[in-house]
């Protein structure tokens, strides 16, 4: 976990984590509007979210909040910051979710003026474990609390970042990013009730 590269992502270490599934792709309008149709989630901060043309693109407009009582409602929980970063490298160290160093529109949508695009379209961009879309399209919640540090003192088991902070953490690149934001150990941070239209989520559930 971590790297070399920037100062929030040192140092370089190994963690180990417990099973878990994650969600393939991130979480779709369609899917957050049963959450909101059964009363257990709240609307996104955005008016086109429920348009029919926008089913299949990702939940946006919504804060770390938000994305908390959906990963809840649908049985799961956010992923750790070390567990979203599992899935999007896998064990071999690598930059991007796919194994080599080359970024193009054929794997991510990012450094684009076209906003979102529905999820799952980017095959050529699977991570090892086939999650979709964890580089680009939308930058993603996850449950810790950041602080710039913590990977100095961060436990070597199932790390859930720091007690308490100012922002929470989020992870992988959007579809307004560079080619330097969609790393797999790219740090992001926001303040939690705040809501974006590059930042969605995607949910995690604990193998059994």
């Amino acid at each position: 976990m971590g790297s070399t590269i920037e100062g929030d992502e040192r140092p370089e270490h190994t963690v180990a984590l417990e099973s878990f599934w994650i969600g393939q792709t991130e979480v779709t309008n369609a899917q957050y509007a049963r959450c909101v149709d059964a009363g257990a989630c709240t609307p996104p901060r955005a008016t086109e979210w429920r348009n029919a043309d926008r089913t299949e693109h990702p939940v946006t407009h919504v804060d770390w909040g938000q994305a908390r009582a959906y990963a809840l409602w649908a049985g799961g929980r956010l992923p750790t910051e070390a567990e979203w970063e599992k899935a999007a490298r896998g064990t071999d160290g690598r930059i991007f979710p796919w194994v080599d160093v080359v970024t193009n529109d054929q794997r991510l949508n990012f450094d684009s003026p076209q906003g979102t695009v529905p999820v799952g379209n980017y095959l050529a961009g699977a991570s090892p474990y086939g999650a979709l879309d964890m580089a680009g399209n939308v930058e993603e919640w996850v449950a810790d609390w950041y602080a710039p540090d913590y990977y100095a003192q961060s436990p070597s088991r199932s790390p859930l970042g720091p007690a308490s902070g100012l922002f929470r953490g989020v992870r992988g690149g959007s579809f307004n990013s560079s080619r330097g934001d969609v790393r797999t150990t790219r740090r992001g941070r926001a303040l939690p009730d705040t809501a974006f239209e590059n930042v969605g989520f995607r949910i995690l559930i604990p193998a059994l």
